[in-house]
């Protein structure tokens, strides 16, 4: 229990500590610049066209629901249903659009995240500087890029899931947390990526380490519930989670 508090603490402080790293280091502040600017064009856009556009699916998704009991809808229990489920439906898809805005800045801002867990990587002194040089650098991006697609596939099949579960009266709030976890692995996949990690062996960190995901996952949903604050806290989180992952192998001895 105390080993599960402490990795989700850590997880829980990534924002934070992020955060104070792009504050403290001028090496890692320039590269937070156009991150956060690329990051706050996609959400400021995504959020004014899709909060109106999911929150005119939660009646026609209400009344769905409600269709299924086979309820008169005059009686009391369809009364209640149609107070109860827009509660329950609402945020569910809030955060699945959320988690489609991650996905989109993911592909506009990914190289630039790269480069800023990368550069925390090193000031922090898990990787050594190295010269660029084009014929390595086309053959570990390609590598690197194969990986990727397999893990976009495979998160956003869980995501299919997720978002198809979030329907079900009940479990709207448990996917929805477990969208932040998705968000919260994104974020430190930079960092996975910077190491050259394979899929296996970056779903084996993911599992031996899912209490700081849990943490981090929290962080993020509060960080979500504030508007305005996850333009500054995401690019923010990225570098926070590369020191995440150093701190993590420094206690697993697998790493």
């Amino acid at each position: 229990m105390i080993r599960f508090a402490r990795k989700f603490w850590l997880g829980f402080m990534t924002p934070l500590s992020g955060l104070n790293l792009i504050v403290s280091s001028h090496r890692i502040r320039r590269l937070a610049i156009l991150p956060f600017f690329l990051t706050l064009i996609v959400f400021v856009v995504g959020l004014a066209l899709g909060l109106p556009f999911i929150t005119s699916l939660v009646a026609p998704f209400t009344a769905w629901i409600v269709s299924l009991f086979k309820v008169k809808p005059t009686s009391d229990t369809a009364i209640w249903m149609s107070w109860v489920l827009p509660v329950l439906i609402w945020p569910a898809l809030a955060v699945a659009l959320l988690y489609i805005l991650v996905v989109v800045t993911r592909l506009f801002v990914s190289p630039f995240y790269s480069l800023l867990s990368e550069k925390v990587l090193v000031v922090r002194g898990v990787l050594q500087p190295e010269k660029f040089r084009l014929v390595p650098w086309v053959s570990s991006n390609f590598k690197m890029l194969r990986v990727s697609l397999l893990k976009a596939f495979l998160f956003s099949a869980v995501g299919l899931i997720l978002t198809v579960l979030s329907f079900i009266p009940g479990v709207g709030l448990i996917t929805a947390f477990g969208f932040m976890v998705l968000i919260a692995y994104d974020v430190t996949d930079y960092a996975l990526e910077a190491l050259q990690w394979n899929v296996p062996q970056r779903f084996d960190f993911f599992k031996r380490h899912f209490p700081a995901f849990i943490g981090l996952g929290a962080a993020l949903g509060l960080v979500f519930l504030i508007p305005g604050l996850n333009f500054f806290l995401l690019p923010a989180s990225v570098a926070g989670a590369a020191d995440l992952v150093r701190r993590l192998r420094g206690t697993d001895p697998q790493n």
